[in-house]
């Protein structure tokens, strides 16, 4: 596969990305499937126009540990919910065929709501990292629906142990219906269903709905998540989900 794709370079012919099911690579990323140490999953938020937003910096840390990165891009616009997690468990289902040995996915905004409501299919992946997850809107009369739909989304996840569950939630997110509320709802899942946990829950820096996006959060955060995410040991924190402000 190298050997063709080298050979496709040197006659000039464009780079290709590879597929599985919905999800891309970057083209002419080489996916190693079991070769590499797992697939990571993008899931962008929300875009209207221009090309989907990138991965945020902090991913490149698990790209230099030997991490396949797969985008699951969705076409700009409406965005419906539903077939997007139908459409991430199918390409779950294709990265597991491909013979990667962990999945993991990092969504925003409302790539990562979208990972929520896959999550109530077992197997699903090995981690999930919520940044922001938002779906609703900023309204104030939505809020109690978006809480209501958050927690939902949780009861019905099959969180299972030895999962890896961890969610950012920011200052001053005008797209969160009730941090506080959120944040216990996370607690009582992973409670639930025994998975390990991380929580960082809103920090001083960085603030607002993109948060994860700004260049501190790579500083601030990113060997934490990096660690978090690292399956060759167990997380310090394991026997007591780390809950961090």
């Amino acid at each position: 596969m190298i050997r063709a794709a080298l050979l496709l370079l040197l006659l000039g012919w464009p780079a290709r990305a590879e597929e599985a099911g919905p999800l891309r690579t970057e083209a002419g990323v080489l996916a190693r499937d079991a070769a590499a140490t797992g697939a990571l999953v993008w899931l962008h938020p929300h875009y209207t126009e221009g090309q989907p937003p990138a991965a945020p910096a902090w991913t490149a840390r698990l790209v230099a540990a030997g991490w396949d990165l797969w985008r699951y891009d969705r076409a700009g616009g409406r965005d419906p919910l539903e077939a997007g997690a139908a459409g991430l468990a199918a390409g779950s289902a294709a990265l597991r065929a491909r013979g990667y040995h962990r999945v993991v996915l990092v969504g925003e905004s409302r790539g990562a709501f979208i990972a929520l409501l896959a999550l109530r299919q077992a197997g699903l992946a090995d981690a999930v990292v919520l940044a922001a997850p938002a779906a609703h809107g900023t309204r104030p009369e939505r809020r109690p629906q978006a809480l209501a739909d958050f927690r939902g989304a949780l009861e019905k996840a099959a969180v299972a142990p030895g999962q890896r569950l961890a969610l950012l939630l920011f200052r001053d997110d005008a797209y969160d219906p009730d941090p506080d509320a959120r944040a216990a709802a996370f607690r009582a899942a992973v409670a639930r269903g025994g998975a390990e946990a991380l929580l960082i829950d809103r920090p001083a820096a960085p603030t607002g709905h993109g948060g994860v996006q700004e260049a501190d959060f790579d500083r601030l955060f990113g060997a934490c998540l990096a660690a978090f995410l690292d399956f060759s040991r167990t997380p310090p924190w394991a026997a007591q989900p780390r809950f961090s402000q």
